[in-house]
């Protein structure tokens, strides 16, 4: 057994060296989700140029985490790598989808195939939260686009079928659904009041025709019914 304090020596350095790894890929992906974050806040308020800034510098470290991290399988693959992936992707899908472009390629933003799925699945979330605000704002027909762009979403990933152990998939699919569901009533709802609304302002508008010609008449009549011996 001579050789055991340098076999203990060999692997008390490998785990070193993957710790400080570790550390460091952890304060990149919380970066990376900040950024991310960032950049959809800028999306929801029109400030674009902004939004790009943080997602081009999120790529560029998503990057760099990605080589930091490729030859230790464990941390490529860890849950906080696969986290800022999918921050990554949402943020990127929305940008595109925002500016009316095509969807990201997942080879051409370099994230795993998974990440993207998933990060996919998020972006739902950002587009309910756009279509209420067009909503409030009395845009329906934009908050429709953003349904419908819910929809294609959720279509493609649930022709997806695949067990969770291979990607977690299946409970993001029931959240998309929930999602669509709540944003489609809610759309539904806001429609109806707005009929109410100008239905309403018709009513109001007949009423007051009504009520200008009932004027004009009894002033005609206070103009006929002149006392004669007034008059003489």
């Amino acid at each position: 057994m001579k050789n055991l304090d340098g076999i203990i020596e060999k692997i008390d350095k490998h785990i070193n060296e993957k710790d400080k790894i570790r550390e460091q890929a952890l304060r990149s992906s919380r970066d990376i989700i900040i950024g991310c974050r960032k950049a959809i806040q800028f999306l929801h308020r029109d400030l674009i140029e902004d939004a790009e800034s943080y997602i081009k510098q999120a790529s560029d470290k998503l990057t760099d985490l990605y080589d930091l991290t490729r030859d230790y399988p464990d941390l490529f693959h860890a849950g906080f790598v696969e986290n800022a992936a999918q921050e990554l992707v949402e943020a990127h899908c929305l940008y595109n989808i925002m500016l009316g472009e095509e969807l990201p390629d997942p080879d051409t933003i370099q994230t795993t195939y998974s990440s993207y799925l998933l990060g996919l699945c998020d972006v739902v979330g950002e587009l309910r939260r756009g279509a209420l605000d067009f909503i409030l704002e009395g845009e329906a027909l934009k908050a429709n686009e953003y349904l419908n762009h819910m929809d294609k979403i959720y279509d493609a990933i649930m022709s997806l079928d695949y067990p969770s152990g291979l990607i977690p998939i299946k409970r993001k699919q029931d959240v998309v659904r929930g999602l669509i569901e709540k944003t489609r009533g809610e759309l539904a709802v806001a429609s109806c009041e707005r009929r109410i609304e100008d239905r309403t302002h018709e009513f109001r508008g007949l009423l007051d025709k009504i009520n200008e010609k009932k004027k004009v008449k009894e002033k005609k009549k206070d103009t006929m019914d002149i006392d004669i011996d007034k008059v003489w």
